[in-house]
């Protein structure tokens, strides 16, 4: 027969056990994500379970010492959630002295002294307050998780703090309870902040490989990709091309129709360009207003002009300009097989559009233009 269960011992449990779960999920997340708030407000928790566990100890000042140590660790996670906040440095010191400092020489001192808890949350809080207050004024949304987490811990400190007789276990299911929406707010907050910084990691990542205006690569993309086919090049005898193309007629296009259709064109000739590479290994990037760098991998410059090439010049000529209906795309290639030199991609850049600056003063009938290895050393 199983006995009468008692309400406030499921309470208890319910409370404790949503903790250990947001410690696995903590756990979990910072693994997944590389972020070490997840693994200090995991501490953080972990530190909350052991002391709700303190709460039912035979000794009073048991639960004040290690119940001080949550905000220690809180307050190291706060600071690694603010860290993108090089205006608060004055202020993020303040709070790593109290968090990794004043705060756990206070939790030795409540064994003591009843009053050091006191006076640590305070200490703890005003520091706290004075970090968060710039972010609350920039309206950032994970901070309004922040503080209702921070004022449920502080709600739980301070009912500790307030009764150092032996702890019922009312005073434990109320601690667990105001423990829990600390951590389940805190939780919240973090992974809101993680996102928010991980969209803004991304699109600084895109600005420094992503061509705004065409979503080309950018040349610092091109020239990785150069010195890594170059790398292959030298150990296995696998070839590479690098070319740039140019569009003849985008000035002619600009001064007859106007800027807006050159704008246009450039857009149209990027396209273009992209999906005549059909490899993956090819790499497209924007070099300037009217040409294009493109690296083609595993292949020689007679395969590369016959296919690559062929393909760009044709892709241009296939269709008429969607805002100049009478106008096509006209493309000049210079190119070059990717040598084993330690020319730089910068310098082998500068002498493809040298020669291709040569080609277009000319008027040449060329459209695809290959130099040899002496041509491009020379």
């Amino acid at each position: 027969m199983i006995g009468k269960v008692d309400p406030a011992a499921l309470w208890l449990g319910a409370f404790v056990g949503a903790q250990v779960l947001l410690v696995f999920l903590c756990v979990i997340k910072a693994n997944a994500y590389r972020e070490r708030a997840y693994l200090l407000h995991a501490a953080a928790t972990l530190m909350a379970v052991i002391a709700v566990q303190a709460l039912l100890a035979p000794h009073a000042l048991v639960p004040a010492a290690v119940l001080l140590l949550v905000p220690a660790m809180a307050g190291l996670q706060l600071l690694d959630l603010m860290s993108h906040a090089g205006g608060l440095r004055q202020a993020r010191r303040w709070l790593l002295g109290t968090s990794a400092i004043a705060l756990p020489a206070l939790a030795v001192a409540s064994f003591f002294n009843v009053w050091a808890m006191a006076v640590g949350l305070v200490l703890w809080l005003a520091i706290a307050s004075l970090v968060l207050w710039p972010a609350w004024r920039q309206s950032r949304p994970w901070v309004w998780w922040v503080l209702p987490g921070l004022a449920a811990l502080a709600a739980a400190s301070l009912h500790v703090a307030a009764d150092l007789q032996p702890f019922t276990m009312e005073d434990a299911i109320w601690v667990s309870g105001l423990l829990a929406v600390w951590s389940a707010c805190t939780y919240l907050a973090t992974g809101w902040r993680g996102r928010i910084y991980r969209e803004t990691r991304a699109r600084v990542l895109a600005r420094n490989t992503t061509d705004p205006l065409t979503g080309l690569a950018t040349p610092l993309v091109l020239a990785e990709r150069v010195q890594a086919a170059r790398h292959l090049t030298r150990r296995y005898g696998h070839p590479s091309v690098l070319m740039v193309v140019n569009i003849d007629n985008l000035g002619a296009l600009g001064e007859e129709f106007g800027p807006e259709v050159a704008e246009s064109a450039v857009l149209v000739a990027a396209n273009r360009v992209r999906e005549a590479l059909l490899r993956d290994g090819d790499v497209a990037a924007r070099l300037a207003h009217a040409r294009i760098g493109i690296l083609a991998e595993g292949v020689g410059t007679a395969q590369a002009a016959a296919t690559v090439a062929g393909r760009i010049l044709v892709a241009g000529l296939k269709d008429p300009l969607p805002e100049a209906k009478s106008e096509f795309l006209h493309f000049r290639i210079v190119m070059t097989g990717v040598p084993t030199t330690d020319m730089t991609p910068r310098q082998l850049l500068q002498r493809l559009n040298a020669r291709l600056d040569q080609e277009v003063q000319s008027s040449s009938e060329r459209r695809i233009v290959t130099l040899t290895q002496e041509e491009l050393l020379a």
